[in-house]
């Protein structure tokens, strides 16, 4: 399967880069997931709330995959989200932390990948490139994830 995925991917490190319509550009692409909790439960509110300020486009299906780094832990379900948004990418940002922080998400864990109930990364935002000290868009690992690979693959 990773030998496929990197046949998939293509000499970029831009998610905007792997499709051919030109509208999609216009789109933030999130990378949503989490492991602790009722996480399908948490994504369907979490959907529910994101439309209060966005218009959802596309939601992938729900991958669960085993945990990587700390691995004694449960399964992380994952997905990707096309989010139509008329906020500014740093306000989009907060936006996002905001979304976290309702959903319980704890920024001080304990240790490095330990469980949580929703982690939303910034994949893309419309097809900009922005490098803050919390923010860098594209996201710096969306390349390296079989969880974004694969449902970026099945919307191409």
């Amino acid at each position: 399967m990773r030998k496929k995925l990197s046949n998939f991917l293509t000499q970029t490190s831009n998610p905007y880069n792997l499709f051919t319509n030109k509208a999609l550009k216009s789109y933030a692409i999130l990378g949503i997931g989490g492991n602790k909790g009722n996480v399908l439960e948490t994504f369907w509110k979490f959907f529910n709330k994101l439309k209060n300020k966005n218009i959802i486009i596309y939601h992938s299906p729900f991958l669960k995959n085993p945990a990587f780094g700390y691995t004694q832990q449960a399964d992380f379900y994952n997905g990707i989200v096309w989010v139509k948004t008329n906020l500014c990418p740093i306000d989009f940002f907060s936006y996002c932390s905001y979304l976290e922080r309702i959903f319980k998400r704890d920024r001080k864990r304990i240790f490095k990948n330990a469980p949580r109930t929703l982690d939303i990364d910034i994949l893309g935002f419309k097809n900009m490139k922005i490098t803050f000290k919390e923010l860098h868009i594209p996201h710096k690992e969306w390349a390296k994830r079989e969880s974004v690979l694969i449902p970026l693959k099945g919307f191409q």
